[in-house]
């Protein structure tokens, strides 16, 4: 009796604790699954960890062959974070994902689609693929493809001709070849978000952010690109891709309010990756809802931290063409702000912002492209705000930067027109005139525009500021209309590439030249094209106001008090 009631006793303990074990194991997977804890599963897996799932990331998946439910995760949130433009966070989730489930070929196939190029790369001129571990990454996928299903054999054998300098050693060759597979894919798999995904980002990689004329015609290709993202957001609004990609197709285009479907979704789909929160804001300074701009970044620099604080320790792995991450995303957030304040007259937050943007390229970055515009851009805001004396005390810069000394001489002149020594302003033109005269200034670029360029438009922006102040109306019109001949040529880019529209120094010189309806015409020009600028709908409230066009004149003017409620500036004209 007494070993019978031990017996039960022992098997008591045991179910207990089998039953224990299911519970916690069962809780593991619940927690696993929803992406609630950055740890790893009973699965094994050798060395080191090189990521962890970071919740926020979304919920879109692509089930892939594997049996590995952590494999599947990684692979997920690497697939999601490559769409996100967040390129080596993405690469070291695959390189997780083949720690549990070594030489699954799409895993290493979603590597080679995470290091390859992308529009912005191609629009910045980098070179794809750099360090060649792309082309190792889908060569592992093609070895281990006999793992793989039919459909994704075909993902893998579409990207392979992406990498294949062997078969088309020509760039341009290789690209066309891509961009007729993956259209190929998109019509076999005509329900599947990411085929359509694929065939977008392959178009737009060749047109390099050049998909609309400057009429608004579409180029070859956009029409068709744009209907398939819009037929695939209407079977999966939640792809997170396809939207992203929609807003880039979009933007530059004369009608971006087509793209506010994709940008009022996108933040929700991955809240934590900031450069996708960010997204958005690329479509709303272009229909003039600057205040949801300048949160939405506010909102994507949090994300970025909460991001980081996540990822913790983990490595960066900088091995592909792309590298931007959630560590260097803030600078372009903040050029956003930047720009967004600029256009509602709020001096104090576009300074911050722009001097925060600069401050965030350190090394070799300060001096980079992107740098030097983000350091001019601190100037620029000064001039537009006519803060003369704070732009008279910068610093000058290192003479070996053509753009940079070029935009400090342009606004060192206007400054001294501001403060009335025109003949400092004469000194300063003549001297960008000299640099314009050096021969060697041609070959200078700052991103896709020539520096020649840039400062052409300051020269004749300078030029007009002097003959304006000097009282010669038709000098400075004249000049004005040569800076926007020359501001009109640069490449789509935002913020743009002239931080401030030279159409707001026409309006205002033909309005002093009693050419009202003419500087109507500016005015609404601008406006087409910068929605709800608050300084070009004061200009236009002036020129209909001396029209005697009143009901006009006080609606544009109601519409310039609401975007300068938060202003923290005067103005009496267009421009300071």
């Amino acid at each position: 009796m007494l070993m019978s009631f031990k017996k039960e006793k022992i098997h008591m303990k045991v179910k207990n604790l089998i039953d224990l074990r299911k519970q916690i194991g069962l809780l593991l997977l619940i927690l696993v699954s929803a992406g609630n804890i950055p740890v790893q599963s009973a699965e094994s897996a050798e060395g080191e960890a090189r990521a962890v799932l970071v919740e926020g990331t979304g919920t879109y998946t692509r089930p892939i062959s594997t049996k590995s439910n952590i494999a599947q995760q990684f692979f997920d949130q690497g697939l999601r974070l490559t769409w996100g433009y967040y390129f080596p966070e993405a690469i070291a989730s695959h390189q997780e994902a083949l720690r549990y489930d070594p030489g699954h070929p799409m895993i290493y196939w979603g590597m080679a689609f995470a290091m390859g190029p992308n529009p912005n790369s191609r629009y910045a001129g980098m070179r794809d693929d750099p360090h060649g571990e792309a082309w190792k990454a889908i060569t592992q996928a093609v070895e281990h493809i006999n793992r793989a299903n039919d459909m994704e054999r075909d993902f893998i054998n579409t990207l392979y001709i992406r990498f294949d300098a062997k078969t088309h050693p020509l760039r341009a060759d290789r690209d066309r070849a891509y961009l007729d597979a993956a259209r190929a894919l998109s019509e076999k798999y005509s329900n599947d978000p990411d085929a359509a995904a694929l065939f977008a980002d392959a178009y737009m990689v060749i047109g390099k952010w050049d998909y609309w004329d400057k009429e608004g015609n579409p180029r070859p290709w956009t029409t068709q690109v744009a209907a398939s993202l819009e037929s695939i957001l209407k079977l999966r609004p939640d792809h997170p891709g396809a939207n992203h990609l929609n807003i880039h197709l979009l933007e530059a285009s004369w009608n971006p309010e087509r793209g506010l479907v994709s940008a009022d979704r996108l933040e929700a789909l991955m809240p934590i990756a900031g450069h996708i929160v960010h997204m958005p804001a690329h479509i709303y300074v272009r229909v003039g809802q600057y205040d949801k701009a300048i949160a939405i970044n506010e909102r994507s620099l949090e994300a970025d931290k909460k991001f980081l604080a996540a990822w913790g320790n983990h490595p960066f792995p900088n091995i592909g063409t792309y590298p931007l991450s959630a560590r260097i995303h803030g600078p372009h957030a903040q050029e956003f702000i930047r720009y967004a304040a600029t256009v509602q007259g709020n001096y104090a937050r576009a300074i911050e912002a722009g001097r925060r943007s600069a401050a965030g390229m350190q090394g070799d970055a300060k001096w980079s492209s992107r740098g030097q515009k983000r350091h001019a851009a601190v100037w620029m805001v000064q001039k537009i705000f006519g803060q003369w004396d704070a732009l008279l005390a910068e610093e000058d810069v290192p003479m070996d930067y053509p753009y940079l000394v070029g935009l400090r001489i342009y606004t060192r002149g206007s400054a001294h027109v501001g403060v009335g020594d025109l003949d400092g302003a004469k000194g300063q033109l003549q001297t960008l005139e000299k640099m314009l005269q050096d021969p060697e200034i041609d070959s200078a670029r700052i991103g896709v525009a020539p520096v020649s360029a840039v400062l052409s438009l300051a020269y004749a922006g300078l030029d007009g500021e002097i003959k304006e102040a000097e009282g010669d109306l038709a000098g400075a019109i004249a000049a004005y209309e040569a800076a926007i001949e020359l501001e009109d040529t640069f490449r789509y880019i935002e913020p743009p590439e002239w931080a401030q529209p030279m159409r707001h120094y026409l309006g205002a010189a033909l309005l002093k030249a009693d050419r009202a309806k003419d500087a109507e015409a500016v005015y609404r020009r601008d406006l087409n094209w910068n929605q709800n600028n608050g300084w070009s709908l004061f200009g236009l409230s002036q020129s209909l106001e001396a029209q005697g066009r009143t009901t006009e004149a006080k609606e544009a003017l109601e519409k310039y008090q609401t975007v300068w409620r938060g202003a923290d500036v005067k103005l009496v004209r267009s421009r300071l």
